[in-house]
């Protein structure tokens, strides 16, 4: 029997054991409680029918009320509110999945027109803590083909609302199915229920055509979408990257050190742990980044479009390639906010605590797209703070195609006379404070109509909510963390990870039993032996003592020189075993043989070290597991 066909018995298995233990039964709802703490509300039964539903207001008006006018439908929009779940997610969970039946979506033809998502939990509906609890990434899939290019909509923990632009909807049809890939990342030591929340703002078909709602359709851009190269790994099964401390550039803009990915290589390794194109072998000269060609049934005009990232994360930058020519149309940045004051920005970009900027046609951004145009992706993210693994660059972008393209004011970059400007429009509501590094951008006139001959296109947006707070718990290792222990261990060649701690490792016990030594030059085998219950480690190091609070930004991975070839800022990836009991390090479908490898990658990370020294590390998927140990020649 072939590697592939064991994996499948496997998955088929799986999927059996999913829909029978998941419990994951998806509910419409009325309207969104009024408070944070409130049990979850009881299905609303009009369903097939317009629902009841609430009104279609402001979350929050210093920023929503740029981007759509509150009373632009009137009572022909409804605010519907769907939970999924309740989701049972272990200790440890972060890995992905698809749910094996649909979801539930507005059951009548329609229009959406605003889209926010959510995670609360299952007993009080409040927000969980993002550095216990938080959305990794949820993405909305279509399980037909009428939609566009790829899932119409995505989140993480930074939940940017998505706000369509008055006029525009996507269209959407009573038995149309929904699917839901979803990652849901339980940091603590016990088990939670956890439900997605998703609100939309929805018009009936015929009211949103009395209204004059013109259809949008999404096109997904993802840095990880397709494969880069033709020597590197397919990864659309778990799109992420690794950007490592010491890599890439001096950002001209914000004037500190960047990774452009995938248009720089950005690690030594990948995130299976192999040396790849621009995760350890520079094919720069080949790869200009993740390119997406538009085909003939979404030409038209983008109007809308946000992007997402990880903490690490500066901006996604997108491109229009025609032809020999490229230009730049749009950045989507991260703003990451103050850690005193979390009404302005300032804080560094080592965290979930941020907000994505968007911009629409309401804000004056609005691009023509031709077929066979190239839209080109990538994604800028810090390598001077720290190294940031398993990233993520996405930007999901909504087009009016040319069939219902009647004239709307836009520029095309290459065929109008276009002042390209890389600051953000000047009635966009920018909170005060810079946004990386003391730098801040200039506000700027938008024109799509070239009113004194030229169009000015605005490449940047703003930001759809404020601070969150289930985000704000912010704490460093400064000014002071205790001391490591002067106590000294044993001599030892294995490291076990057992019952979310680091065994002889932990901080919590080498002040007794010391910190254990290994040797230099000699492997060291770090085990997890939590894999059985299918709970993932790392052993990722960070900056010594490693020993500050648990918060949504500490620990980092933030250890070693800052040197690109510093092998001492080492990181296993994830151990463990995946959805179908593949190694956490491999993908769905990879060609790995299925041998004893291929098992062993999910149980044990073999390290050799080349410098004396204490080091600590710790588990990204577990950030309060912490560990050290000592190396002696």
């Amino acid at each position: 029997m072939n590697s592939f066909a064991r994996r499948m018995i496997l998955a088929i298995a799986t999927i059996v054991g999913m829909l029978g233990s998941l419990g994951a039964v998806p509910v419409s709802l009325g309207a969104p409680p009024a408070a944070d703490h409130v049990p979850i509300p009881h299905a609303d039964p009009a369903f097939i029918e317009q629902v009841p539903g609430a009104e279609c207001t402001y979350d929050d008006p210093a920023f929503e009320s740029v981007a759509w006018t509150e009373d632009r439908y009137g009572d022909a929009c409804k605010r519907i509110n769907f939970h999924f779940g309740p989701i049972t997610v272990k200790p440890g969970e972060n890995d992905a999945l698809l749910q094996p039946v649909t979801i539930e979506k507005p059951a009548y033809d329609g229009y959406v027109v605003r889209f926010k998502p959510d995670l609360v939990t299952s007993v009080t509906g409040s927000h969980p803590p993002t550095e216990n609890m938080h959305l990794h990434h949820a993405t909305w899939l279509n399980g037909g083909d009428s939609y566009g290019s790829g899932p119409f909509f995505a989140a993480g923990e930074e939940k940017t609302i998505g706000n369509f632009p008055d006029g525009y909807g996507m269209e959407v049809g009573a038995t149309d199915p929904w699917l839901l890939l979803y990652m849901v990342h339980n940091a603590g030591a016990t088990t939670e229920e956890v439900y997605l929340r998703y609100t939309i703002d929805y018009v009936e078909k015929s009211a949103g055509e009395a209204l004059g709602i013109t259809p949008i359709k999404p096109i997904w851009l993802d840095v990880q979408g397709n494969r880069i190269h033709p020597d590197a790994p397919s990864t659309g099964a778990n799109p992420v990257f690794n950007v490592q401390r010491g890599f890439g550039h001096i950002d001209p803009e914000i004037g500190t050190r960047v990774c452009t990915w995938p248009k720089q290589n950005c690690a030594r390794f990948d995130v299976y742990g192999d040396v790849t194109p621009q995760q350890g072998v520079d094919v720069s000269d080949e790869v200009q980044g993740t390119d997406w060609k538009v085909p003939a049934d979404l030409a038209g005009t983008l109007v809308a479009l946000g992007g997402h990232l990880h903490p690490g994360g500066i901006r996604d930058e997108v491109s229009l390639v025609r032809g020999a020519q490229e230009e730049m149309i749009f950045l989507s940045d991260a703003l990451y906010w103050d850690h005193d004051d979390p009404t302005e920005l300032g804080g560094p970009p080592t965290s979930w605590n941020l907000s994505m900027t968007a911009s629409s046609i309401q804000t004056g951004w609005a691009v023509k797209i031709r077929e066979g145009d190239t839209i080109r992706i990538n994604a800028v993210v810090d390598s001077q703070l720290a190294s940031w693994y398993e990233g993520m660059g996405i930007v999901v972008a909504f087009v009016v195609p040319d069939e219902f393209d009647d004239e709307i004011p836009s520029v095309d970059v290459f065929d109008d006379t276009v002042a390209i400007d890389r600051g953000y429009p000047e009635m966009m509501p920018i909170p005060e404070g810079p946004w990386f590094n003391s730098w801040r951008p200039e506000p700027c006139t938008p024109d799509l109509v070239g009113a004194d001959g030229e169009k000015r296109l605005c490449l940047r947006g703003g930001p759809t909510h404020g601070q969150l707070p289930e985000t704000g718990n912010t704490g460093t290792c400064e000014p002071d963390c205790p001391a490591l222990p002067d106590v000294e261990g044993e001599l030892t060649t294995d490291i076990y990870s057992v019952g979310l701690t680091y065994g002889n490792a932990d901080l919590g016990v080498i002040g007794v039993t010391g910190i254990p030594k290994v040797q230099l030059g000699e492997p060291v085998r770090m085990w997890n032996l939590d894999a059985p219950a299918r709970i993932w480690h790392t052993f990722t190091r960070c900056e010594e003592p490693c020993t500050g609070a648990t918060t949504v930004n500490y620990p980092i991975a933030d250890g070693g020189s800052g040197d690109p070839n510093d092998e001492m800022d080492f990181e296993s990836m994830e151990i463990g075993f995946g959805t179908f009991f593949e190694p956490a390090r491999s993908q769905i479908g990879g060609d790995q043989e299925y041998d004893q490898q291929w098992v062993e990658d999910a149980v044990f990370w073999d390290f050799t070290p080349t410098e004396t020294g204490t080091f600590t590390f710790f588990c990204r998927v577990h950030p309060g597991m912490r560990g050290a140990f000592e190396v002696i020649e």
